[in-house]
């Protein structure tokens, strides 16, 4: 199963979820991340690769990706951040319906808000929504 993640700029939030699905889904899974203004090549923010040091995780060799419509078309399942994600999705590409979900689809329909630009608690507490987030999916999906 291919599955696409996709936030603002594939620098935080998407690469973390990334690494845990990586880590937690077995192997016949491709995982990838994309955002939908990214500067391409920047690596994971500063913070967000610390805190998923801190947490056994590793995203080092992460560049970010621009979103590009011909993602969506192999993503078995593609997972948003934010309902404003999702409906950016939506309007370039209808065929995503059924496709797209929430990452915090069965937390609730929690959003996972962008921790850029706050403290480091900021990220944390996404990292920590993200790590839930997955374990509901894979538990779904695995």
């Amino acid at each position: 199963m291919k599955i696409l993640i996709v936030c603002v700029g594939n620098i935080c939030r998407s690469p973390m979820a990334e690494a845990v699905l990586r880590r937690r889904l077995p192997d016949g899974f491709a995982i990838s991340s994309a955002g939908l203004a990214a500067r391409i090549g920047d690596g994971v923010h500063p913070v967000a690769a610390e805190v998923l040091r801190e947490q056994g995780y590793a995203a080092d060799d992460h560049q970010a990706r621009q979103f590009e419509r011909a993602m969506i078309d192999d993503a078995e399942l593609v997972l948003t951040m934010e309902q404003r994600h999702s409906r950016a999705l939506m309007a370039l590409a209808p065929t995503l319906r059924g496709r797209l979900h929430l990452l915090g689809r069965w937390d609730g329909q929690r959003e996972i808000r962008d921790p850029c630009g706050r403290p480091k608690a900021s990220f944390e507490e996404a990292f920590e929504q993200i790590e839930r987030a997955a374990q509901l999916w894979c538990a779904r999906i695995a």
